[in-house]
This record gives structure tokens, sequence and C-alpha cells, in this order.
């Protein structure tokens, strides 16, 4: 099998692509669940397993942090972050994210903000003495997503 060497910008559009795939899944479970049980019961069964979701994942972070014997701080979580390096723009203050480009193509922002909420759940599943909270929102008309976090 012939080897090939992907510049940064092909690395990132690769990952891209992959994400916006995840948004649309996203997207048709969500659109689904709330079509079939009505969007109270719908809506509260996504907000349930993005919150699961985000705790396993804040768990993963916790259990790598822990086993290396370091310290549960937020420098820490961004080390071992589950996340790619490549194709958001930023960490903390997001400049690009494609699962919104997805759902903002389908005018869905209001359902699927719904699983942004996962960051906050990686964080409390990781170390729930670090708070954190919203402070941007694409999906809500800001220019890029931002996160306030304390330890």
């Amino acid at each position: 099998m012939e080897k090939k060497l992907f510049t940064r910008e092909e690395a990132e559009e690769e990952v891209r692509k992959m994400a916006r795939l995840f948004g649309l899944m996203f997207y048709h479970f969500t659109n689904l669940l709330v079509e079939k049980f009505g969007e109270e019961k719908g809506i509260e069964l996504v907000k349930e397993a993005v919150k699961r979701f985000g705790l396993e994942r804040g768990d993963k972070v916790r259990e790598e942090v822990l086993k290396r014997g370091l310290k549960l701080t937020l420098e820490n979580f961004r080390k071992f972050s589950d996340l790619p390096s490549i194709g958001w723009g930023g960490k903390t203050r997001v400049t690009f994210c494609p699962f919104a480009e997805v759902w903002m193509s389908k005018g869905a922002e209001e359902l699927c903000k719904i699983y942004c909420d996962v960051d906050i759940w990686k964080i409390v599943g990781y170390n729930p003495n670090i708070k954190v909270k919203r402070v941007k929102w694409v999906l809500e008309g800001d220019d890029y997503c931002e996160y306030e976090m304390k330890e």
C-alpha cells in the first residue's frame, strides 16, 4: 500500500470531513428521537446521551492523567484531551466547528446545540472542582465559541 503524506491543511480538512459526518449523524439521531418521542422526551433523551458521552470522555482523560501520576489540572486536561489537535480552531476559544457548520446548513441550531454541553460534561467527568462556563457560542450568533474555566 502506498504511503501518502498530507500537508497540515490537507490533514485538517480530512479531520473536518469526518467531523462533518459526525455532526450530520448527530443531527439525524436527534431529529429522529424528537420525531418518534415528541420534543420534550426526545430532547430529554438527547441531553442524557450527551451527558453520558461527555462524562465518559472526561473520565478517560482523568484516568490518563492519574496513570501518569499528574494532578487533575486544566493544563493536564488540555494536554491529554481526546480531541484531534487539528480540525477545530483553538482550545478554549473555538474559531471553527465542523459540527456547527453542518447544523447551521440544516437550520438546526436550536436542536443540535444540545450537543455542545458535551464540553461541560467532559470537565465534570474529569474534575468536578473545575468550573466551566460558556461565554460565546457560534450557534447563538457569536463569531466563535469560548469557555471560561477556573480551577
